[in-house]
């Protein structure tokens, strides 16, 4: 195995709390010129399991960073770095070559007082719950929600929370368990289910995968309307499962379907 640094930064407002190094897991945070900015180690076999354990790594801490803020944190960029060592004299010399560099863009606002706690406690849960069956399909959910909270259009916003939405709740084993899995899992994690007496979350969205006509109008006009407050209960579902004892969830082949247009059927 070799050692490779992974060097990674998300954009954030300039007021951001951090002022002096976090590290937790083996990961320090700072923050220069208004961005966060990571630095970990990771051994890998060759520079492409670098490159990928340096993502996963830059997404847990995206995530365990959105968890606590409620905002979008999405990876603005990484470096990975092999690190040889070799020696000149009595001096040993450690050199890095740069092996990855990728961009992505990043969203953030807002800091809950105890920021740092919080951020360090979901870095550690998401770190040790990271090799479990079900953990990628978890980070997967994390990944489109922040695609949807980023996305200015309020009805790719409403889709994009809805997949994330369908992947958690088959993730559960909802999907499984339950014919009217939807409106379970909405009661059992306090989203709202049922908009108005005639609309429920799932015909929202079954509409606007469908044709147009008035039906859709009517769909686009209260996802839109719906989008912002069904991205922020949806996250706080979110919390709670990543804080349940039994970790992320575990029943991956349930989500392989829901990141489609038709997603997982409708309910």
């Amino acid at each position: 195995m070799e050692r490779f640094e992974v060097n990674f930064s998300f954009r954030c407002a300039v007021d951001f709390p951090l002022r002096d190094e976090l590290e937790c897991c083996d990961i320090r945070l700072r923050v220069n010129g208004g961005v966060v900015r990571g630095t970990a180690t990771v051994h890998a076999s060759n520079s492409e399991e670098a490159k990928q354990k340096g993502r996963e790594l830059a997404e847990v801490v995206a995530s365990a960073l959105t968890l606590v803020f409620g905002r979008a944190f999405s990876v603005e960029q990484i470096n990975v770095y092999q690190a040889s060592q070799r020696r000149e004299g009595d001096r040993q010399v450690i050199e890095a070559k740069d092996v990855a560099l990728m961009y992505d863009q990043a969203k953030a606002a807002s800091w809950p007082m105890n920021w740092k706690e919080s951020v360090a406690r979901y870095i550690q849960l998401l770190t040790a719950n990271r090799e479990k069956p079900g953990s990628k399909e978890f980070i997967r959910v994390l990944r489109w929600w922040i695609a949807g909270d980023v996305d200015d259009d309020p009805l790719d916003k409403f889709l994009k929370f809805y997949i994330a939405f369908e992947l958690l709740a088959a993730a559960q084993g909802y999907r499984k368990k339950y014919p009217d899995w939807v409106k379970r899992f909405c009661n059992d994690y306090d989203i709202t289910y049922r908009i108005n007496k005639e609309w429920r979350l799932s015909d929202i969205r079954n509409s606007l995968v469908h044709e147009p006509g008035k039906e859709r109008e009517e769909a686009e006009r209260l996802a839109a309307q719906h989008a912002e407050r069904f991205g922020l209960e949806l996250l706080e579902a979110i919390r709670k499962v990543i804080l349940q004892p039994s970790g992320p969830p575990v029943d991956a082949s349930a989500s392989k379907n829901c990141e489609t247009e038709s997603g997982c059927g409708d309910q």
